[in-house]
């Protein structure tokens, strides 16, 4: 029951833009909204569902993938939107990506 609940406030996040995050926040890509460059961030690692951590934001703005750091544009930035998470721990080791595996 716990486990629920924990996972009904996860829900409450906001999704926002990419640049709208802190240093060191941790968040999950909701969408991508530019066809263009889709197709080279996900051979990136970018894509939805994907957990990632903002290294720096501004221009070029950096985040975290797999252990990669990876710099785009503010202009891109404005393309993906993400969900904040939790920022106790490592990223990768506390976001889940499918929320609706929990049962």
């Amino acid at each position: 029951m716990v486990k629920s609940d924990v996972g009904n406030m996860e829900n409450l996040e906001e999704s926002l833009q990419l640049g709208a995050l802190k240093a060191g926040d941790c968040a999950v890509i909701k969408a991508i909204d530019n066809e263009q460059d889709m197709e080279r961030l996900k051979s990136m690692g970018v894509c939805e569902g994907r957990v990632i951590e903002l290294i720096r934001n501004g221009n070029p703005l950096i985040i975290k993938v797999f252990g990669s750091r990876i710099g785009m544009s503010a202009r891109l930035a404005k393309h993906i939107e993400v969900e904040r998470r939790d920022n106790t721990g490592r990223c990768w080791a506390r976001c889940d990506n499918s929320k609706d595996g929990e049962a």
